[in-house]
């Protein structure tokens, strides 16, 4: 089976389901080392957004407001599975 990007690239299902769980398992095992289990702006645990150009974990608090701010100064994503790394 292939996907389409919304860029109008094909690339096979099995791959891009292979690569999700990869990354997947690669940023569970960034968030539980001890310096990433703490939110990088309040300080406290549960981090569940990564700010990707920052480079830092945030807790869902702070990272509702990371994505008010404009992809132009944070870039959060979900590091809950919701979104395809």
């Amino acid at each position: 089976a292939l996907w389409r990007s919304k860029l109008g690239q094909d690339f096979l299902l099995e791959e891009i389901q292979r690569m999700d769980a990869y990354h997947c398992n690669q940023l569970t095992k960034l968030r539980q080392l001890p310096e990433n289990r703490l939110c990088a702006d309040c300080g406290k645990p549960g981090t569940v957004w990564a700010s990707v150009n920052l480079g830092v974990f945030l807790c869902l608090k702070c990272g509702s407001h990371h994505r008010s701010l404009g992809t132009h100064i944070s870039l959060p994503k979900g590091c809950t599975g919701t979104y395809l790394w």
